[in-house]
């Protein structure tokens, strides 16, 4: 069963953020573009199964029901509603940035 995708607009912008860092600060457009590429390709992947990527291991997130997937150096958060079969990207973060406690500030799904 297909679950639909939404990328709220907090996840939004961090995609946006790190393309124009990656482009316009390290003057690799290329890069980009294939990281702006691969995020979607991982984003529609999530539609087919997306409890196949671990829940955090944070005590608090996991009972959030916060997962992640990996992109490049990047990390896709997102949690999963059963009852409406959709996908909610809530951030999408560096992955060496202190991620748990940006998190557990609390995220919208909108």
């Amino acid at each position: 069963m297909n679950y639909e995708i939404h990328i709220t607009k907090t996840a939004e912008r961090d995609l946006i953020n790190a393309a124009d860092y990656i482009s316009l600060v390290l003057y690799n457009p290329q890069a980009a573009d294939d990281l702006l590429d691969e995020v979607e390709r991982k984003a529609a992947g999530l539609s087919q199964f997306p409890q196949q990527f671990s829940l955090v291991d944070d005590p608090v997130l996991k009972t959030w029901g916060v997962r992640f997937v990996a992109v490049n150096n990047y990390l896709i958060f997102y949690t999963v509603s059963e009852t409406e079969k959709r996908v909610n990207i809530i951030r999408f973060l560096y992955g060496k940035r202190n991620w748990i406690s940006i998190l557990k500030q609390g995220f919208s799904l909108k």
